[in-house]
């Protein structure tokens, strides 16, 4: 068998020019905790009104940014860029629902998150401890009913950012 060289030089370019690139950390996501803002109270309140939740995430364009983030949340990625999917939420104004996979005590639906006049002003990420025998349909009224619960609370998306002690 005869060995090509290139393949080998190939690889150690590639190699090398990988190497080359400056490695930037991830920035890191704030704690929900540490987040004294009206929308991280709107998700604390739901979560204590509602115990079949298991996670709730409020996403928008946060004033000042140009990208969809974590606004607040019960998990600690405050600041996180929203995925495509997310974006797709939005932009298409469309729900998702999903079991899922790797989790499957969990059901999950994002929809798009409304202000108290019915404005589409970001995503809401709702999700659920899945029950057995619960369809999506179920989930999909569930999750309405916590969307709209918070967005009667919530005159203007602007009111989200307004500090709490």
């Amino acid at each position: 068998m005869i060995k090509h060289p290139l393949p080998s030089a190939l690889l150690a370019s590639a190699a090398a020019l990988i190497a080359a690139i400056p490695l930037r950390a991830a920035e890191p996501m704030g704690k929900a905790a540490d987040n004294h803002i009206f929308a991280q109270t709107l998700v604390n309140d739901t979560m204590a009104q509602n115990p079949d939740l298991v996670i709730l995430g409020l996403h928008g364009i946060a004033p000042g940014a140009k990208e969809e983030t974590m606004l607040a949340s019960t998990l600690d990625r405050i600041g996180e860029k929203d995925d495509d999917e997310d974006l797709v939420v939005v932009k298409e104004q469309e729900i998702v629902l999903a079991r899922s996979l790797t989790e499957p005590w969990k059901f999950k639906v994002h929809l798009p998150l409304k202000d108290a006049s019915g404005k589409i002003v970001g995503l809401a990420a709702v999700i659920f401890k899945y029950q057995e025998g619960k369809d999506e349909t179920y989930y999909c009224g569930r999750a309405l009913a916590v969307r709209d619960s918070i967005a009667k609370r919530m005159p203007s998306f602007e009111d989200l950012f307004k500090p709490t002690p």
